[in-house]
């Protein structure tokens, strides 16, 4: 395992000093946002790849600059972040805390571009209107599913499975009179996430 992120964290650093021959095409970032709504959380299903070229150089950068024991860990801590970056997640414009995120980094097919999917769970409390806004909706893609429960108010709800792109955020209708769950409830959590994705 230990190998193979090494490999991950030197092909990644190799690709980078290429320099512009390596980087012929470039491509914007892109952020895809799967929101599944359960009856006591909500989790994000977040994929995120940096555009090609000096955003790319500067992820790559600054993950070169921890100790070689941590250069995997550095560069997933790194993607996570700026998968995230942009986007908050509240309701009725109450910020939620998130109680859970997990993340696996790779490269995308070519080499070019390391990516990241995180999975980020947030505990749903009782109220109108649940929100997932992303302050840069150039590179963010939307789409949400409901499972396990009825706390989306569906006749007024934008369609599930489908793809929302350069919108700024998704406002999803709580349903009136939905019991709010407590401490005590065990977390709906998958254990992988499969069932998230499209």
């Amino acid at each position: 395992m230990r190998a193979a992120a090494r490999l991950l964290v030197a092909t990644a650093l190799a690709v980078w000093l290429a320099g512009p021959a390596a980087w012929a095409h470039t491509f914007p970032a892109t952020r895809q946002v799967v929101i599944q709504v359960e009856r006591c959380e909500v989790v994000l299903l977040v994929g995120y790849r940096p555009g090609t070229g000096e955003p790319t150089e500067a992820i790559l950068g600054r993950a070169s600059t921890a100790p070689k024991s941590r250069a995997r860990e550095a560069l997933q801590e790194l993607m996570a972040a700026f998968a995230m970056a942009p986007l908050t997640v509240s309701v009725d414009g109450q910020p939620l805390v998130p109680t859970a995120v997990r993340a696996k980094i790779g490269l995308e097919p070519g080499g070019a571009r390391p990516m990241v999917v995180v999975l980020v769970t947030y505990p749903l409390p009782a109220g109108k209107s649940l929100s997932v806004a992303s302050q840069d909706p150039r590179s963010t893609r939307l789409s949400w599913q409901r499972t396990g429960g009825e706390r989306v108010a569906i006749s007024d709800a934008p369609q599930q499975g489908k793809w929302y792109p350069g919108v700024a955020s998704m406002l999803l209708p709580l349903a009136a009179g939905a019991t709010p769950c407590d401490s005590t409830t065990p977390s709906s959590l998958p254990s992988s996430p499969s069932r998230l994705s499209r």
